[in-house]
């Protein structure tokens, strides 16, 4: 059984991905380039599989994953709505992703610095998400 400071990154990750698939689901409709659109389908699939990873090493250690709530998802999905009103074009999407990814990198670098002391499985994970967060900031770059 591994401890709260794991649970807590592994909980944290779950969520960032879980937005993740969220967003993307949200724009990938949109996409009028197909490179773009394989792109988005690439990143989608990695959330999903960071999603799963994190999902299973809680439930190996007698947690459950936490999914946001349909409150959350239906804002977020509003959100992008109302932002691709003016511009719908692939820079702007590409833009809209840039900035989300940002963001679960900062929160979950910063937690990563925070937690220490976690174990390696939960960790590497957490690191897994970052990196692949980063490759898809600029793969994402390729469309502004």
């Amino acid at each position: 059984m591994i401890g709260n400071v794991d649970l807590d990154l592994l909980e944290k990750t779950y969520q960032n991905a879980s937005t993740g698939i969220t967003a993307i689901e949200a724009v990938l409709n949109k996409a009028k380039d197909q490179q773009f659109s394989n792109d988005l389908h690439r990143q989608l699939r990695d959330y999903q599989e960071i999603a799963d990873k994190s999902k299973r090493q809680l439930r190996a250690n007698g947690a459950k994953a936490k999914d946001l709530s349909m409150y959350n998802k239906v804002m977020m999905k509003g959100n992008v709505k109302m932002n691709m009103l003016m511009n719908s074009s692939d820079s702007h999407i590409a833009q809209m992703v840039i900035r989300g990814s940002t963001m679960g990198v900062t929160q979950m670098t910063k937690l990563l610095h925070a937690k220490k002391n976690a174990d390696g499985a939960s960790a590497q994970i957490a690191e897994e998400f970052v990196h692949k967060e980063e490759s898809n900031i600029e793969v994402m770059k390729n469309y502004l």
